[in-house]
């Protein structure tokens, strides 16, 4: 479900494995969208520019988002390193993350096969160090109201346990609100009915 929380990484992190003398140095990072997963790409090539390759494969929002993934082999044979590490992401269950591994390629040849494991054991190694969070689905609403409905916004604020909540104030007072998108309808009908239908409600999602 869209709505649904999940599991992003709490910290980034790098894990190295050897195979046959290759070394393969797996950087894990969380990263909220295309743009962040491509900047950590860029930042861990900039690192290793000596690596023999820098294959990478990222899953950039849900762990069941079939669109915004990416994978490049970086000069290896075609699906022996990009392909091997988007699948293990994919059935890691986490989202928002992005794997860089850094090849240093150890004089013995490890064979298509071979490769496509060492690359996914690589990312599995990191993945088993790796500590991961709840990521809440958050929706932005907001909404103006008179001051007398100041008591009421904060009971509803601290009972739906909103994320954000911004004020401004003028002739009224203008709020922003977060919070799970589980909970707008109940939160949104209550402030309706408590406020006696005074606040108008807009989804700035």
């Amino acid at each position: 479900m869209k709505d649904s929380p999940y599991q992003t990484l709490s910290a980034p992190l790098m894990v190295q494995t050897e195979v046959k003398r290759s070394k393969f140095l797996a950087y894990l990072a969380p990263t909220s969208g295309v743009k962040q997963a491509k900047e950590f790409i860029a930042s861990v090539k900039k690192l290793h520019p000596d690596a023999n390759h820098n294959c990478w494969a990222f899953v950039a929002g849900r762990p069941d988002n079939s669109i915004d993934i990416g994978f490049s082999d970086d000069g290896e044979p075609s699906g022996c390193a990009g392909r091997p590490m988007l699948n293990v992401l994919q059935g890691s269950d986490i989202g928002e993350i992005t794997v860089v591994v850094s090849r240093y390629f150890g004089g013995i040849k490890l064979g298509t096969g071979g490769m496509a494991r060492a690359y996914g054991a690589a990312v599995n190694a990191a993945l088993a160090q790796a500590t991961t969070i709840e990521k809440v689905v958050c929706q932005r609403l907001s909404f103006s109201t008179d001051y007398q409905w100041t008591r009421l916004i904060e009971q509803l604020v601290k009972q739906y346990d909103v994320v954000r909540c911004e004020s401004e104030y003028g002739a009224l007072i203008q709020y922003q609100v977060e919070l799970d998108i589980r909970e707008v309808e109940n939160f949104t009908k209550e402030l309706f009915e408590r406020s006696n239908g005074s606040i108008v409600i807009k989804d700035e999602s």
